[in-house]
């Protein structure tokens, strides 16, 4: 699954997703969650390197913005 998008008129990363949007991103995370209940929910940036590595990837590490939101936390009820 992928969501497309979060960027502002300067193409700079922001969480612009509707609350249709965060509907569908939710009720399809949550159908996943269900069907894969081991699985981890992350976005694109949590996979960027630890480059100082001290365990957490850090906002300064990240290679990309996207999602312009923290998935883990924002499904974590999942």
């Amino acid at each position: 699954m992928a969501y497309a998008g979060g960027l502002d008129h300067n193409g700079q990363p922001i969480d612009n997703r509707t609350e249709q949007q965060k509907a569908a991103l939710y009720f399809l995370v949550e159908r996943l969650k269900s069907k894969y209940p081991n699985a981890s929910i992350r976005g694109h940036r949590d996979f960027s390197p630890d480059l100082n590595g001290d365990g957490v990837i850090s906002e300064h590490e990240f290679i990309k913005q996207c999602p312009c939101f923290d998935a883990a936390k924002e499904y974590a009820g999942i």
